[in-house]
């Protein structure tokens, strides 16, 4: 019980910290669906999304893969 409260606690912190930065930025003058759709704010995230994807393809999907199949066989299938 008290885990839950702490999860919660921990997302309510998490929500005013992403409200504090908003108003922070704004109060700058940032402009933060410019600095989205710069062309070089895409290409980055691009380039992470790329990294991500690559190390999920190379690394991680068949071994998570081949977990969830062990997972399924020791407590079946709900359907």
């Amino acid at each position: 019980m008290n885990n839950s409260k702490n999860k919660q606690a921990g997302l309510i912190k998490m929500i005013i910290l992403i409200i504090i930065a908003i108003a922070v930025l704004s109060f700058y003058g940032v402009d933060i669906k410019d600095f989205f759709t710069s062309p070089q704010a895409q290409k980055n995230f691009g380039y992470v999304w790329n990294f991500i994807s690559g190390i999920w393809t190379d690394y991680l999907s068949g071994p998570i893969h081949k977990l969830w199949g062990i997972i399924i066989a020791l407590f079946g299938n709900s359907d």
